[in-house]
């Protein structure tokens, strides 16, 4: 991994950018492609089930409404009131009530069979009926002697069930009770094909159905499916449920459930068949993507190439730009400043050859006349947006801190800052502290209200910063505290930098003292530390005057308080804000 990673490494800059830009375009473009197939696989799904909803519905509607037909005309004759005084007549003689029982049920049960084909017999069991007369009448003991009789519970309304046998018949049982006992049993017999033809006729090609009762006893099943579709347990509810796409739908009368199934497979290959389709297409855009990439990878680099050439002739010697750009992207920007920047070194080299430079400057001075502020920033973001994209968020973080550090610093050659930016310039230096030295100092810094705006001498707090961090606790091993306050006492302001570190020994605190009182900066204090201190009390006192200055406290293994004193600046600042 680490040797395909260093090649990516070595490789030239358009054809990174044409990797990058290849990737960020496919990525995007197999996620939409993905997502869209995935979609259309759940609207076929969504579509093939509405399909089988409907039709199973349809054909549920039709026995449901035949369930009903049946059920009314059973409870039309249960609750006859001639057959119910037959029942409740007493006879002289077993043919008395037989001839009762024919002369009422025979027309009254034939009837019906009239107008409803499927309907095969309407039978009457009754405990007073001693003889079989037909279909229509038999002893009630005829009934208890049947198969299906044990299946009928005690409830007093229509049941159904299924009898089995050779011929399958559905039967609609009513029972008439006498107090406690069953009195008589009105039993309804259908023709089992004819009721549930219209369930049969949805079972296509590839499609199965499967009707459970209330008990999960099995009342149909079927299936008309090629070999491979075939299930294995074709009355197992939860099997179809797992291995097709399944569809249920219940008749209340009856608490029958209507299953209609289908091989999920027989979807498939229609999602199969758009996929297949679909290639071509993708394959197209990933050509195009490829083109694009390598054609706007080589328009973006090639200013950037021309300037790199341009840097090596004048590496050679040449000292002449000869790229030149318009635009205003980083590259063009980059253009320009290089371009400055060249003829700002061969007006140096000039001036050299004319006359002596003087040495002399300052630190700060020199910083400022040399390094192009537009130049870093923008080249700082350009690193900060690279970190960014290689996800490297504490470079990127360090970027950001360092471009704030110099942008604050450097305040476009002004002498003097706000109290709210030298607050951030210390606030910059300490972030970049931390990410170089991770868990080395926490920190607060807090204003007095009012004060933000005023204008002071700048770099005053970071060099009072950074004596707490590498003479405070650096070394330590442990996390240090520095707390910046400013705040005022009386029309003085007051600048406070304090640290929790190692703090000072009486005598070394004495020795500070005394070489902050030297005018000048020698080599020994170079060397022994305290430089950063000193240039900031003779700074102070070089533009306030003598009363400003460093105030220092400290004690061994405490930690140490630097208290800046500017006189008179809060007076100056009032006057200032009531002239305006």
């Amino acid at each position: 991994m680490k040797k395909w990673i260093q090649k990516y490494k070595d490789l030239k800059y358009r054809y990174k950018l044409t990797i990058m830009m290849i990737l960020c375009s496919l990525i995007p473009v197999c996620v939409i492609s993905g997502y869209t197939q995935i979609r259309t696989v759940q609207i076929m799904r969504e579509k093939e089930q509405i399909g089988l909803e409907q039709v199973l519905e349809q054909s549920v509607n039709s026995i449901d409404n035949r369930i009903q037909i049946y059920t009314n005309l059973i409870n039309y004759l249960t609750y006859s009131s001639d057959l119910r005084e037959i029942m409740e007549k007493e006879c002289s003689s077993d043919y008395e009530a037989y001839l009762a029982y024919t002369e009422i049920a025979d027309p009254m049960f034939t009837m019906p069979q009239l107008y409803h084909e499927e309907i095969r017999s309407i039978t009457l069991y009754a405990e007073n009926i001693q003889v079989e007369h037909g279909n229509t009448l038999a002893p009630l003991s005829v009934a208890q002697n049947q198969t299906w009789y044990s299946k009928i519970n005690e409830k007093g309304t229509v049941q159904w069930l299924v009898k089995q046998g050779n011929k399958k018949e559905i039967l609609a049982v009513r029972k008439f009770y006498r107090q406690d006992s069953i009195q008589a049993m009105l039993v309804l017999t259908l023709d089992y094909n004819r009721v549930l033809e219209t369930f049969a006729d949805l079972l296509t090609e590839n499609r199965g159905g499967l009707i459970l009762d209330e008990q999960g006893n099995v009342v149909y099943s079927g299936y008309r499916m090629d070999a491979p579709y075939k299930p294995d347990k074709e009355t197992s509810l939860n099997y179809l449920k797992e291995h097709y796409v399944c569809i249920e739908k219940k008749i209340e009368d009856t608490k029958w459930n209507f299953c209609l199934y289908q091989p999920k497979e027989e979807l498939e290959k229609s999602v199969w068949t758009l996929l297949l389709g679909n290639i071509p297409v993708l394959l197209l855009c990933l050509l195009l993507i490829l083109l694009l990439g390598y054609f706007f990878s080589r328009k973006m680099v090639e200013r950037l190439e021309q300037l790199t050439e341009n840097m090596n002739q004048i590496n050679l010697g040449l000292r002449k730009v000869t790229v030149v750009s318009q635009s205003k992207d980083e590259i063009g920007v980059l253009v320009r400043t290089f371009t400055r920047m060249m003829d700002e070194i061969n007006k140096l080299i000039s001036q050299v050859y004319e006359a002596k430079i003087k040495l002399q400057k300052t630190e700060m001075k020199a910083l400022q006349a040399q390094i192009n502020p537009h130049f870093l920033y923008n080249t700082l973001d350009s690193i900060a947006m690279s970190a960014r994209r290689n996800q490297d968020r504490q470079s990127e973080e360090m970027t950001h801190a360092l471009a704030e550090f110099f942008r604050i610093g450097l305040s476009h050659g002004a002498e003097y800052v706000t109290v709210e930016m030298e607050v951030r310039y210390v606030k910059a230096y300490l972030e970049i502290q931390n990410m170089r030295f991770p868990d080395l100092l926490t920190w607060e810094c807090s204003i007095e209200h009012g004060l933000e705006e005023i204008k002071i001498l700048k770099f005053i707090l970071q060099p009072l910063a950074e004596n707490s961090i590498y003479h405070g606790f650096r070394d330590s091993g442990e996390c240090g505290y520095i707390e910046i306050r400013v705040y005022t006492s009386g029309k003085n302001l007051q600048l406070c930098v304090s640290d929790n570190g190692i703090g000072m020994m009486p005598e070394q605190l004495e020795i500070l003292k005394s070489r902050m009182a030297w005018k000048q900066m020698t080599e020994q204090s170079i060397q022994e530390g305290g430089f950063g201190l000193q240039n900031v009390q003779q700074r102070l006192q070089l533009v306030y005057g003598t009363k400003a200055g460093l105030h220092i406290e400290s004690e061994w293994q405490e930690g140490t308080r630097i208290t800046v004193v500017i006189p008179d600046i809060i007076k100056t600042h009032s006057e200032k804000e009531g002239s305006v």
